[in-house]
């Protein structure tokens, strides 16, 4: 920077590098004398254009601006008593970000807006007003035309700023589109009226635009008018320039990025008191990660806020909270929002709401952030998020019991002020079978008027009701519209929905595309997507294989959601796109490893393989129960029904038994709750007036109607109903494998001559991972039922099934291994196939499958003795693993000395114990009864009792 004493003849500008960098000297005529705070500079004195030199004595203060009346009684319609010069005053006042005052744009608003219908000299400046502070909201672009219309109309009444306003709307292009002619125009006009601001305007118009200039030099030429005319309101005795000159060296859009001179130009303005450089300047510190920068910005935040600065007030009370939520620096923080909430400044109890709601570290107080709501939602200016956030906390019980009727009226407060999610917050709480309000208007008005205001979950929920037709004429066509438009917007649930679409075509190109849809759900946050592309990568599934994009995208999913990531990792590890490739060891260990996080997705999901088959893992009955009540117990329906399955007792079942886990189920409105209820309904009437009401939803997805109809099929009443729900899904497009299957069944069941239309919806949905589907093409191909003969791909497809835990496939491989030893004296003559299958299973110590070969080799050797030793041999192996059938087996057995196995009650009752301490209700007994009157074990009559009460509570 050149030294402050420097002087030059005349405002010069040494080259285009010079003049941008303003890092040279220009000596300023001062015009007719100026009266500085000491002395006056005697016309024709050299000013020196440096941040070295000390404007102090040239500097005229502004003439001194009375604070704004209370205008909070005024409805902005009735004829006011103050002068419109004094209305527009306050309004400016009100709007300024820099003002002294405590701001109140919606006032200003207000004021402004009343202004412009009043008929008065400065109307012009008024609209000019308006138009800003309309360009000033969250969704200034829904205002564009009515900003265009009142700046236009303040032109017209000689206002100047409003052509370089309405020209910068224009050239930047988002609040309307933008134009670059336009912006020119407007900004010309201006700029050749005389505003400086408007010169600015056109050096970045043509620096981002040159090939609009006429020279290859004139970004460089109105930069340097702006320039000299911001020189010539500096010698004036305007020291805001000195603001503007910092402005000017950062800014991208002049092509500039000098921060230090803009820095020392800003530290200049700050010595004169100047309230936007202290701002401007502490947020240039903060963007540093330096200690000392740190504390000259809480300096220079302390020094605007003892000058009644709104804004540094709150920034400074945000960064003591930030870094000292409840240390020394809360209690000037929370003085420094009792200050601003004293001049009702909505800002301070939304900064006191985010505390308590433990965005700054503190813990999470629900009451008190309420409070701290409704005190700033009572507020004109307070925020839109405020609004949606007091609504949300009133429609929940997170503070206390809901109060939707409290609900409806903030979320009402919030749609008048333009607040899409709080149209379709409206929405969802006065639609469905038990509406929790009433509105006047069709609830489904307020749905389409978010989803037309780019709201991406009221989009895809104007996509789901076009797709069954629920309150709209069903329309697939309008329905995909609205699924394309909610993932354009971000909606997460309409982008993953779209990657499974475009994966279900099973080709390369529907796996690029859905990699795309995955990556842009990632990045708008979504765990299960960040998860999904980090297997993409590391598979090369979609994408090329990129170890350490995997990795890093793997990091962010169990960053910010563990239990969601390990979840959607290990669906990933059970239903791969090879059923070879099915980890279910590693799947239920990540399982584990996450748990304790609770959530009752994944808890359902581990519960399932400690219990249901599969030939890799050993069960735990009682460890799924548990696992299965602490998911019902946090909301999993799924988990509450199959609690119902298993008739748990109310000891088992997290305190409940299983009649009111299904109560529970049935209140929560879920359509597979309301089929169990009539499954397990004596009463046939009763049984009828369900499945009535079930007939009378929507149904709106292909798995929703196969399950009604499946549930109905055996009732005569509704045999048309049950054809009727299989030919909606037929004529639809079927991509889910499961529908594929049910529907093929019923071709087989009831349209036997559609048989070749069955086998083909069975091979789509075999290739799509329907495991069930995969044993019945395995058993076709192996018996050319329907299909050629084909001993290999029948054994592929029942192994593939089998893999992934279906029983019956695994049991069509074991008979037909051991169908050719039944006719045989050697019993070893299958032992080969066994272990061929075992490996291909990865099942050598699979309880399943030893249970499924002691039963069949029992039952051979009931016909050949030569059977035995292969019956005990996988009976023992079976009852090891845990198989509670197979060690009371074993322990009848023992007792009666057959089968191959010596006579031995101690051995028999030591294996009742095994069985009954397993958790099997088979042994709970017998058991009892082997301890009452001491057979193979001492007699303890008292044990006893318990092993028998146990067993009758279990019998209940």
């Amino acid at each position: 920077m050149a030294n402050g004493n420097e002087k030059l003849n005349a405002v010069q500008v040494r080259g285009r590098r010079a003049l941008y960098g303003l890092a040279v000297t220009a000596m300023l005529a001062v015009y007719p004398a100026i009266v500085a705070t000491d002395a006056i500079a005697a016309p024709g004195t050299l000013i020196p254009l440096s941040p070295d030199f000390d404007y102090s004595h040239l500097c005229i203060a502004p003439p001194a601006v009375p604070a704004p009346k209370n205008w909070s009684n005024w409805n902005g319609k009735s004829a006011s008593t103050v002068s419109p010069d004094d209305m527009l005053r306050d309004a400016q006042t009100l709007f300024n970000p820099y003002s002294r005052f405590s701001r109140s744009p919606a006032t200003a608003e207000r004021i402004a807006r009343y202004l412009t219908e009043v008929p008065f000299a400065g109307s012009g400046r008024a609209l000019h007003l308006y138009g800003r502070i309309l360009a000033d909201k969250d969704d200034a672009s829904l205002h564009g035309d009515e900003i265009v219309k009142v700046e236009t109309d303040a032109i017209r009444r000689g206002t100047i700023e409003a052509g370089t306003f309405l020209g910068r709307l224009y050239r930047e292009g988002s609040v309307v589109t933008a134009d670059a002619n336009k912006a020119r125009a407007y900004l010309t006009a201006a700029a050749n009226a005389g505003d400086p601001a408007a010169d600015l305007e056109l050096a970045r118009l043509y620096f981002r635009n040159p090939a609009l200039s006429s020279t290859p030099d004139e970004s460089h030429v109105y930069l340097n008018r702006a320039v000299a005319k911001l020189s010539e309101r500096l010698g004036a005795g305007d020291c805001s320039v000195l603001t503007a000159f910092a402005d000017i060296m950062t800014d991208p859009d002049l092509g500039l990025d000098d921060g230090a001179g803009a820095a020392q130009w800003l530290q200049a303005a700050v010595k004169l008191g100047d309230l936007r450089a202290m701002s401007t300047l502490a947020r240039r510190y903060l963007q540093d990660n330096d200690d000392v920068k740190r504390q000259q910005a809480i300096d220079l935040l302390r020094q605007a806020s003892a000058l009644g600065h709104s804004a540094s007030r709150l920034a400074l009370a945000d960064l003591l909270l930030s870094s000292s939520p409840q240390g020394s620096g809360k209690t000037e923080a929370f003085n420094l929002l009792a200050a601003e909430a004293d001049r009702n400044n909505p800002r301070a109890y939304e900064m006191k709401a985010s505390y308590y709601r433990g965005a700054y570290g503190a813990g999470i107080d629900t009451g008190l952030e309420l409070q701290a709501l409704e005190k700033a939602a009572a507020l004109p200016d307070a925020n839109l998020r405020t609004l949606e956030r007091l609504g949300m906390l009133y429609a929940s019980s997170a503070a206390s019991a809901p109060d939707f009727e409290r609900a409806k009226k903030i979320f009402m407060k919030a749609v008048d002020r333009g607040s899409s999610l709080s149209a379709f917050e409206l929405y969802r709480l006065s639609s469905g079978a038990k509406p929790s309000i009433r509105l006047e208007e069709d609830p489904l008005g307020y749905l389409q008027a978010a989803a037309e205001q780019g709201l991406g979950v009221a989009m895809s929920e104007l996509s789901s009701l076009y797709s069954c037709g629920a309150g709209v004429e069903k329309n697939p066509q309008i329905a995909h519209a609205w699924l394309e438009k909610a993932a354009a917007a971000g909606n997460a649930g309409s982008l993953l929905a779209l990657a499974d679409e475009a994966l279900a075509q099973r080709t390369d190109a529907g796996n690029a595309a859905s990699v795309g849809f995955l990556r842009q759900a990632a990045e708008q946050g979504d765990v299960e997507a960040m998860m999904r592309i980090s297997l993409s990568y590391r598979d090369g599934k979609g994408t090329q294989k990129d170890g350490d994009a995997a990795e890093a995208w793997h990091r962010r999913a169990m960053t910010a959601d563990p239990a969601v990531a390990t979840l959607a990792e290990a669906r990933s590890l059970l239903s791969p796109d090879a059923p070879e490739q099915r980890d279910a060891v590693k799947a239920r260990a990540i399982l584990e490893s996450s748990a304790p996080t609770g959530n009752p997705d994944l808890l359902f999901e581990l519960a399932r393989l400690y219990i249901d088959a599969d030939p890799t893992l050993e069960p735990d009955p009682r460890k799924a129960t548990s696992l299965f009540a602490a998911a019902a117990v946090k909301g999993s329906v799924p988990a509450m029904l199959r609690l119902v399955d298993m008739k748990v007792a109310a000891a088992d079942g997290g305190g409940m038994d299983w009649q009111q886990w299904l109560a529970r189920a049935i209140a929560t409105g879920d359509l597979r709750a309301t089929l169990v209820q009539a499954e397990l309904e004596a009463r046939d009437d009763r049984k009828v007036a369900i499945l009535k009401s079930v007939l009378d939803r929507p149904l709106c997805s292909e798995k929703e109607q196969v399950q009604a109809a499946l549930a109905m099929r055996s009732l005569p009443q509704f045999k048309q109903d049950y054809v009727n729900l299989f030919e909606r899904v037929m004529a639809a497009p079927m991509r889910d494998p499961t529908t594929q299957y049910q529907v093929a069944r019923f071709l087989l069941n009831e349209r036997p001559a559609e048989k070749p239309r069955a086998i083909e919806l069975l091979k789509s949905a075999a290739e799509g991972g329907k495991r069930e589907a995969m044993r019945e093409i395995g058993r076709m191909y192996g018996a050319g039922d329907g299909l050629p003969r084909d001993d290999k791909n029948s054994y592929l497809w029942l192994v593939r099934s089998a893999r992934l835990g279906d029983e019956g496939a695994l049991e069509s491989l074991v008979k037909e291994i051991l169908s050719e030893q039944s006719s045989l004296n050697d019993p070893t003559s299958g032992d080969a196939k066994v272990e061929t299958l075992l490996r291909d299973l990865e099942a050598e110590n699979s309880p399943q499958v030893a249970s499924l070969l002691s039963r069949l080799y029992l039952r051979l050797a009931e016909g050949s003795p030569a059977f035995a030793p292969a019956a005990k041999s996988w009976t023992l192996k079976a009852a090891s693993l845990g198989s509670g059938p197979a060690m009371l087996n074993v322990s009848d057995f023992y007792a009666a000395g057959t089968h191959g196995f010596e006579h031995s009650d101690s051995k028999s009752t030591e294996w009742l114990a095994k069985a009954a301490h397993a958790g099997y209700r088979g042994a709970f007994e017998k058991y009892a009864i082997a301890l009452q009157i001491g057979f193979g074990t001492k007699a303890d009559s008292e044990e006893a009792q318990r092993w028998l009460v146990r067993s009758t509570d279990r019998a209940k």
